[in-house]
């Protein structure tokens, strides 16, 4: 355990110096005699995320015992285009991020989060593994980059220091987005104030009031102290938040037919990955009235109204995002139609 830390300090610590001297990292004796992958990303401490990354790096290295996974997952490549930008030059081997982040190599996974698509997590599912995994699958390809699977994080909601039970009460509030196109086009349409900056700005941007609220997920919402500063949580559901675990892909094409399977399995497999986000975001839920927290779920009367004040965005989005995200969204009515079919039959 303790070389384990002291290896990822000294990652940490090379990263933050240039993504070469990485390989400076370790026991030399260790580095002649396996070869080195790095896989990047963020996750939080003690957050399911950085469990399943651990997870991964313990499946790799014992199906693999010549292969020496590096786990970089705190942030350090900086930014997440930072990070895919990297992933192409093939400096990492291997990263995960957001749809947000991954949307500077692919505009169209924007389209993914359109508000209020979605109406649960079994539609979700259906959509996303049978309609847009072979659509994203094709155009990271054309990247230079392997999708190996959708990650999860959960349902988007409102957070704010105001209570905000309707769109109308958003309008004029100073609201935090995310780079994603369709977290600032939620805002917009509702009549907030949208503020677009890092995540980790938002907790000091709340204590200065320099924003009101904002939207995220459940999971970061709870873990990173925003609570406590805006104790008002709506559980709008508007969009379901994933993100996706990609592959160089000459790095991957490079490995053995035995060992590509190992690292497309390694991280769990999709299902896996929902069932045990979905299992942890249900626990933090049901903790966060102990927290002071103010849970506010809308009846189906005022979801409708959310819905129809946020639903002119899908256009829009159509029209900023651009490339071939029209036929993307087409594929996801059809996903969404052939599902509400399959719940008929």
């Amino acid at each position: 355990m303790n070389r384990m830390l002291t290896r990822r300090h000294c990652l940490a610590t090379a990263l933050g110096a240039a993504s070469t001297a990485l390989i400076g990292c370790g026991d030399a004796s260790i580095r002649k005699r396996r070869r080195v992958a790095y896989a990047a990303g963020f996750s939080l401490p003690k957050s399911i995320d950085e469990r399943l990354w651990f997870e991964f790096e313990q499946r790799i290295e014992q199906n693999i015992p010549d292969m020496d996974l590096r786990l970089v997952i705190r942030g350090e490549t900086g930014p997440e285009e930072a990070l895919f930008a990297a992933l192409r030059r093939n400096r990492i081997q291997i990263g995960g991020g957001s749809f947000a982040g991954v949307a500077t190599v692919v505009p169209e996974i924007s389209m993914l989060s359109v508000p209020f698509f979605f109406d649960s997590d079994a539609e979700v599912d259906f959509v996303m593994d049978r309609y847009m995994y072979p659509t994203f699958a094709a155009l990271f390809a054309n990247k230079g980059l392997d999708l190996i699977q959708w990650t999860d994080v959960g349902w988007v909601n409102l957070y704010a220091r105001p209570v905000i039970h309707l769109p109308t009460a958003a309008r004029g509030v100073r609201l935090r987005s995310s780079s994603a196109l369709a977290s600032q086009a939620f805002i917009a349409e509702i009549g907030g104030d949208t503020i677009t900056m890092p995540f980790s700005d938002v907790l000091p941007a709340l204590q200065t009031g320099l924003i009101d609220g904002g939207v995220t997920s459940i999971t970061m919402y709870s873990l990173s102290g925003l609570t406590t500063e805006a104790p008002n949580f709506v559980l709008t559901h508007h969009s379901y938040d994933m993100g996706v675990l990609l592959a160089n892909h000459d790095w991957l094409a490079s490995l053995s037919e035995a060992e590509r399977a190992v690292v497309k399995l390694g991280y769990g497999g999709a299902q896996a990955t929902r069932d045990a986000v979905r299992a942890s975001v249900a626990k933090l839920l049901a903790d966060l009235p102990n927290k002071g927290v103010h849970l506010y779920k809308p009846t189906a009367e005022e979801r409708k109204v959310w819905r129809d004040a946020a639903w002119p965005s899908h256009e829009k989005l159509i029209q900023n995002v651009g490339g071939k995200a029209r036929d993307v969204y087409d594929t996801m009515v059809r996903g969404k139609q052939d599902f509400a079919a399959s719940q008929d039959s």
